[in-house]
């Protein structure tokens, strides 16, 4: 395991690797700088009744740049083929594929490409991980879970309860902000703990958890510890190194890619852990977990959404090409961090302002580092469903329903009236769309 390390996520505007060449604080995006931003995608060019059509369903998956979408097409246009092939389409291929593998290293901190596993969907990766890490496990070995997580990082581990006879320790929410019991958490995680299951930051209500603290009392017990970036990924710089965590998991679909899942693991564990794989398949990761044919159009349109957050990390972000990807990655992503920042803080003042509205999770506003920009909420006299259906018509995509919050959904006693309604914003969204957001809520009486 790991020594033991204090390691959280930086919350001001300091960029962590400023002493590597990147300024000392990033400045948000001004309107022009919005306005540059939104022309990369062409998604938001669309209108709703002579309107611009509002994008706040983004935890649910985001629009994609120009760059993604013109990737995937080149990649079927001309190097369309399966892997290894001797011959130049299949070549060009495998070139594009291992470019993926480096600049998703890049983007999360692994050590190298050799670190980066992708699937279908983090659900997938996640269920065939747990089915892995679950063959270690003995009768009575422990796996922590929270309530707070989305149920992907909780449904395959509680499937090694019957299949392994592993026991489940929960840990609660505190129900007046949403965060994680950290005293619960303390007593969860004990000498039988194998494996400690959290989210970086949850999908419903947009807490950034503690998780390098977690970590330090999982390995402190001899656990490993898989973490659920996908709602984090779109929102902060992401640095397995620095966190220390065994494996962390997210969705390219969530951070401007394509239809994807991308999993982070230690290599000397992607090493050990036995792969249910096809017995021709490399037995040397990461092909040994990439079961299949991997989506080459998919992997291309990534390759072009890291190009798209380097012309970020260069253009607004106050990186260069002398610098690393990874610091052009890093220096987008806290560009990204710092341009949401004042968006989470207007929305949380507007949303505050509608009558009968009840907002769940972290509201005082000076807390507002500890939160993504993704708010939940319900509004007395209507349902989830008729909020969203009532905004869809006004062309305002937003989520209704639990959102694969499982746990939490019902630990705030919402599930049998239908759930929350969830907006997200991200750095493409503009002040003004939260403005008509607040504006149709308070039309709907």
């Amino acid at each position: 395991m790991h020594s033991k390390r204090s390691v959280g996520i930086p919350h001001n505007n300091s960029v962590t690797n400023a002493g590597r060449g990147l300024p000392v604080s990033v400045a948000p995006l001004s309107e022009s700088g919005r306005s540059t931003v939104r022309a990369e995608f062409p998604a938001l060019a669309r209108r709703h009744d002579d309107q611009p059509y509002v994008y706040l369903d983004g935890p649910g998956g985001t629009q994609v740049p120009r760059r993604t979408i013109s990737a995937m097409a080149a990649y079927l246009e001309r190097s369309n083929a399966n892997h290894e092939g001797a011959f130049p389409t299949s070549e060009e291929s495998d070139a594009i594929l291992a470019e993926a593998h480096a600049a998703a290293s890049d983007f999360v901190g692994a050590a190298d490409a050799s670190e980066i596993v992708f699937g279908p969907n983090m659900t997938t990766l996640t269920f065939a991980f747990s089915r892995a890490i679950g063959r270690t496990l003995r009768p009575g070995d422990e796996i922590v879970v929270t309530r707070l997580d989305h149920d992907a990082n909780v449904a395959p581990w509680l499937a090694l309860q019957e299949e392994r006879g592993a026991v489940i320790r929960w840990v609660d929410v505190v129900p007046e902000d949403c965060t994680l019991d950290m005293a619960g958490m303390a007593h969860a995680i004990g000498p039988r703990t194998r494996l400690v299951a959290i989210g970086l930051a949850s999908n419903a209500v947009g807490t950034i958890n503690p998780v390098g603290r977690v970590i330090d009392m999982a390995h402190a017990a001899g656990a490993l510890v898989y973490v659920d970036a996908v709602h984090a990924a779109p929102h902060m710089p992401l640095d397995v190194k620095a966190l220390g965590t065994d494996f962390l998991a997210c969705s390219p679909y969530k951070f401007f890619g394509p239809h994807l899942g991308l999993l982070y693991g230690r290599r000397e564990l992607l090493n050990r852990l036995d792969a249910y794989k096809v017995r021709p398949a490399a037995n040397q990761p990461p092909g040994k977990w990439e079961t299949g044919t991997q989506s080459g159009e998919a992997l291309a349109g990534l390759v072009g959404t890291f190009e798209y957050l380097e012309w970020l990390g260069r253009t607004f972000g106050g990186a260069d090409e002398s610098q690393t990807r990874r610091e052009r990655l890093a220096a987008a992503m806290h560009l990204i961090r710092n341009t949401e920042r004042e968006l989470a803080s207007r929305a949380l003042a507007a949303l505050g302002s509608v009558r009968g509205l009840r907002l769940y999770g972290i509201v005082d506003p000076a807390r507002i580092d500890e939160r993504v920009p993704t708010f939940a909420f319900t509004l007395d006299g209507r349902s989830p469903r008729e909020i969203a259906t009532y905004l869809g018509r006004r062309g305002i995509a937003v989520w209704d329903g639990d959102y694969y919050a499982y746990e939490l959904i019902r630990s705030l006693g919402l599930a049998e009236s239908g759930g929350m309604v969830r907006v997200g914003l991200t750095h493409y969204n503009e002040p003004t769309e939260i403005d008509r957001l607040v504006e149709a809520l308070g039309e709907i009486g």
